[in-house]
């Protein structure tokens, strides 16, 4: 079995003509409304930002997220592990082709980026952050077999209101593929 594909995506390397596209949802408020991101960027900015010599690696492996049907780039994916003796990675995706939305690309990309977590990585647990009111990313969580382990109360502030942030967690042996 391929550790990069899944059912509905496949994780692959970023390329140059990837950069406008994801450029596009880090500027679009419905796109950016559940992520971290609160400032437009230009084309420069995003691109010198995102200048990675080192490439795909232990501690910083960000992946473009393709659709299997039509090889479209859907999303992206990150995983990292900053401590490799702690066998703990940290995770962040973003579905941006909104026309993707609820047709289960976040649960298939969360299920496939843990699986590489897990099997190709090493790692023993997968954590990540999740704003309170991102109803739709915590159920594709969920499915994935996450369990929301905390509650940061109020630790977010954007769109002019606070958000608690929901810890959620994942063990190896947890991953629920179907």
């Amino acid at each position: 079995m391929n550790p990069l594909q899944g059912k509905l995506v496949r994780l692959r390397a970023f390329e140059p003509e990837d950069d406008p596209v994801v450029l596009g949802w880090l500027n679009d408020p419905e796109v950016q409304q559940h992520h971290g991101t609160r400032y437009p960027r230009g084309l420069a900015e995003f691109r010198r930002r995102n200048e990675n010599p080192q490439g795909i690696r232990y501690s910083s492996a960000n992946f473009a997220v393709e659709a299997l049907d039509d090889g479209k780039l859907v999303g992206e994916v990150w995983l990292g592990c900053e401590h490799p003796e702690m066998r703990v990675g940290d995770l962040g995706i973003t579905i941006g082709d909104k026309s993707r939305w609820d047709k289960g690309y976040g649960t298939d990309t969360m299920r496939t980026v843990c699986r590489f977590g897990f099997e190709m990585m090493n790692l023993h647990r997968i954590e990540l952050h999740v704003f309170s009111e991102n109803l739709r990313a915590r159920r594709a969580y969920q499915k994935a077999g996450f369990r929301e382990e905390g509650l940061l109360r109020e630790a977010v502030f954007k769109f002019g209101h606070y958000m608690d942030d929901v810890v959620m967690g994942l063990l190896e042996g947890e991953l629920i593929l179907d």
